[in-house]
């Protein structure tokens, strides 16, 4: 028997196969051997023989030199791996043909990879995934993989995973470790998935996905606290006739208080509104409203003073200003920066708001003077006090300007050295130019950056006024200003460490608080504010306010005397453009951010000597007072926001408060307190709502406190009538309402109308109205809006914000038209 050869193909795939080659020896059997064949694939791989020619489709293999020898009857397999169609003909041993190509079996499939999960505690971890073949595999096999999350989120249970791996031939397991992250959470059972894709030479079984269970091996957290308020009820009170809104004049200092002319206490509670110092010139937002409906909303938002930065360059350029819409801005057109702060004070004084000056910077632009310094950059210490002298001297005798912030954040200067930048020096030098021209005034001396190696917010270091202090010549006029930040502005290292939140109080004592605390002189927190985007932020707003409220020690006991009041302030700022702390307003220059003034409000005061906050009642009358309380003490902090809700008692029966309460760790009480306004009128008793919501750190229980306001004003005696006297009365208009129409200002083509609504009672007027008949086109109104137009006129009405009318109080609002604007051709018609 000769011998023979056979061809076969024992496994193939997609593109690929295994060539498997048979020699049997036969009688002689062989000594070398040669095997020839015609094929359209391509070998990438042989073993066993070696490939002496390959042209076209026509290969040619022969043994190597150790199994040259197949011996009688015995047989020898050597193969390949080729791509392609695995067919092959013409095969020949040593010359002989031989029988035709063994047909390729069916393909095997490929073998089938899958993926199963174990569980592990959080706390013991990793979490392991097993990948593993059903059956080895004859090549190599790829896939990838990737966790995705379950109830367990990746970044808190666990770190995420991904890759891809490589198993050789025959290799059926692997293992993907997942790190878990420990926590001291109570959350129960957690899961995640590891999900196998992309597999090259093999196929995915079950879906490529398996679930792994995380054990929770923490306890159960103790139960949160339950919150509640309380009801209250109260006297509405009489009203005090000695406390009748007197004016309170030009301010002086007496001790650590800011008194009127009447030597009564006061307390500035203010806004910056910026722009002046800019190199607009003027203050900003103007190109977005009237100056005076800004004004009007600063007065209605409780403020009573605005500080108003100014730039040496804007007291003597001859640059105009620039970015304001004049149609809203009328009264501003052709007026040089200067003439703009007139018209600002001017306006201020008409709504008694007050005014402080304050020197920003040198040349104009954005921020604090470059240099830290008062002078410099084209503008001389001689001319700043030129400055101060000229503004004394042009304001005196208007008690709208309180007085002088002689300049914002000395940051640079040194506190008596007696050189070139002892500030407290300057500040006497220009503060007595001042008081020179205007003895009224006060002059505000603010702190430098840093002092004996001390350093704190720009401005805010006032520590060098125990060592020497500032020293004018006009006899109690002199505030010392500070400045204090927040976390967000810069991470100062009084915000980090263990308890930092406590430290707070000691900061402010250090570093400018003292001065008040030890009865040196008044102080003015000249700027303050926040985003209060970072947590950090709102407990040092709640130190802060709590601070200048007079809760001055770190216990939070009320420190301040009767008959006396704590730190002035003005908040940075009303613009919402600044970087750093955005504004009250938002960026469409109109709408009032709430979660800023609810921590403002408690703080306010108007100085005709009212209460302006709802922290308190104002005289005559009598405060509620809701009891806020936890029925254990949290082992974390607790917030939770408080709005009052009109019932059949509104806003002209008591103050509206809002605003957030927090519950350090370990309080369990705190209270809000709802100033009530007196009255002489006879009335059932009435009823208004404390509403708590968005609680966070305890459970809810009672989140309405009913506030009851019981009247306390008996029935008049009933009148002897006298014989009835007819006089033909004059019509009343509806509701007790009047109005008043005028021109404000008029051009070529327009003119600028005013209105004034008066209430002359006794009713409260909650929502007013009115025909507005004229054959004029408004095409802008500003304090009011437009129901309806027809032929005739206008259908006008309040806003939100100035529908409440009490007797004999009024409202404003105006609106540009087209035409003469003649007051014969306007008729106001209350219905």
């Amino acid at each position: 028997m000769p011998a023979t050869l056979t061809y076969a193909v024992p496994q193939s795939w997609g593109g690929g196969f295994l060539g498997d080659l048979t020699l049997n020896g036969g009688d002689a059997g062989l000594n070398g051997w040669m095997v020839a064949f015609d094929a359209g694939f391509a070998i990438t791989n042989t073993w066993g023989a070696e490939i002496v020619s390959h042209v076209g489709t026509h290969y040619v293999l022969r043994n190597l030199g150790w199994n040259a020898v197949v011996p009688p009857g015995g047989s020898f397999s050597f193969g390949f791996q080729g791509s392609g169609d695995s067919a092959a003909s013409g095969l020949a041993l040593n010359g002989a043909a031989q029988g035709g190509t063994t047909p390729p079996p069916e393909p095997e499939p490929p073998p089938a990879i899958g993926v199963s999960a174990g569980s592990a505690a959080e706390a013991e971890g990793p979490l392991h995934f097993t990948i593993s073949f059903d059956k080895p595999s004859a090549i190599p096999v790829t896939v990838s993989y990737a966790t995705a999350d379950g109830t367990a989120l990746a970044g808190l249970d666990y770190r995420t995973a991904g890759g891809s791996l490589t198993f050789a031939p025959g290799e059926t397991r692997k293992t993907v470790s997942v790190t878990l992250l420990n926590d001291a959470a109570h959350e129960g059972t957690e899961s995640l998935s590891l999900l196998l894709a992309n597999p090259s030479g093999a196929t995915l079984a079950g879906g490529g996905v398996a679930t792994g269970t995380i054990r929770d091996d923490d306890p159960p957290p103790a139960p949160l606290p339950v919150l509640s308020v309380s009801d209250a009820a109260g006297l509405e009170g009489t009203p005090d006739a000695a406390s009748d809104g007197v004016a309170a004049g030009f301010f002086s200092t007496r001790g650590n208080q800011i008194v009127d002319a009447a030597g009564q206490a006061v307390k500035i509670a203010g806004v910056n509104w910026f722009g002046l110092e800019s190199s607009n010139l003027a203050p900003h937002g103007l190109w977005a409203r009237g100056y005076k409906e800004m004004m009007d909303q600063m007065k209605a938002e409780g403020f009573n003073a605005i500080r108003l930065p100014f730039s040496s360059e804007l007291l003597h350029t001859t640059q105009v200003p620039n970015g304001i819409d004049f149609s809203k801005n009328p009264e501003l057109a052709g007026l040089s920066g200067l003439e703009v702060m007139d018209r600002i004070i001017d306006y201020a004084g008409e709504i008694e708001l007050r005014i402080i000056l304050d020197h920003h910077r040198g040349s104009a632009g954005a921020g604090a003077s470059d240099n830290g310094l008062w002078y410099g950059g084209g503008h001389s210490e001689a001319q700043w006090i030129a400055d101060w002298a000229m503004l004394a001297a042009r304001y005196a005798g208007d008690a709208t300007v309180i007085g002088a912030d002689l300049h914002n954040e000395p940051y640079n200067g040194s506190w008596g050295d007696n050189s070139a930048t002892d500030w407290a020096a300057a500040a006497e030098r220009a503060g007595n130019a001042a008081l020179s021209a205007n003895p009224d005034w006060l002059i505000f001396v603010e702190g430098i950056g840093t002092y004996q190696g001390n350093s704190y917010w720009w401005g805010g270091n006032l520590m060098g006024v125990r060592d020497r202090p500032v020293q004018l010549d006009v006899a109690n006029k002199l505030v010392y200003s500070a400045h204090d930040y927040p976390n967000s502005i810069y991470g100062q290292s009084w915000f980090s460490g263990g308890g930092w939140e406590g430290q707070l109080t000691a900061k402010f004592d250090q570093m400018w608080g003292y001065i008040y605390k030890e009865g040196i002189a008044p102080v003015f927190l000249g700027e303050f504010g926040s985003k209060l985007s970072d947590p950090k932020d709102l407990v040092w707003l709640e130190k802060l306010t709590a601070y200048l409220s007079g809760d001055l020690d770190a216990d939070g006991a009320h420190d301040i005397p009767a008959g006396a009041e704590g730190v002035s302030w003005t908040w940075w700022s009303w613009n919402p453009n600044s970087g750093d702390t955005g504004g009250i307003l938002a960026d469409d220059w109109s709408t009032v951010i709430g979660a800023k003034t609810a921590w403002l409000d408690p703080l306010m005061f108007d100085l005709d000597g009212e209460p302006a906050g709802g922290g308190s009642a104002g005289p005559g009358g009598q405060a509620l007072h809701f009891a806020v309380q936890l029925s254990a003490a949290a082992s974390r902090d607790v917030w939770v926001d408080f709005a009052t809700i009109a019932g059949s008692a509104d806003a002209s029966d008591f103050t509206p408060v809002a605003g957030t309460l927090h519950f350090a760790p370990g309080e369990t009480s705190k209270t809000v307190a709802v100033a009530l306004t007196a009255d002489v009128r006879v009335e059932p008793d009435e009823q208004f709502t404390l509403q708590l919501s968005n609680l966070r750190g305890a459970a809810p229980a009672q989140l309405a406190g009913a506030g009851t306001i019981r009247n306390d004003d008996a029935a008049a005696p009933p009148l002897v009538e006298a014989p009835p006297v007819v006089v033909p009365p004059e019509p009343p208009a509806p509701s007790g309402l009047d109005g008043r129409y005028s021109v404000a200002n008029a051009w070529g083509g327009g003119f600028q109308g005013s209105v004034a609504v008066q209430n002359h009672g006794p009713v409260p007027v909650n929502g007013w109205s009115l025909r507005l008949d004229m054959p004029f086109e408004i095409t802008q109104i500003w304090n009011a809006e437009i129901v309806s137009h027809d032929a005739a006129g206008y259908l006008i009405r309040n806003l939100a914000w100035n529908g409440t009318l009490a007797d004999e109080q009024s409202a404003s609002f105006g609106f540009i038209g087209t035409g003469s604007g003649s007051a014969a051709q306007v008729d106001l018609v209350f219905g």
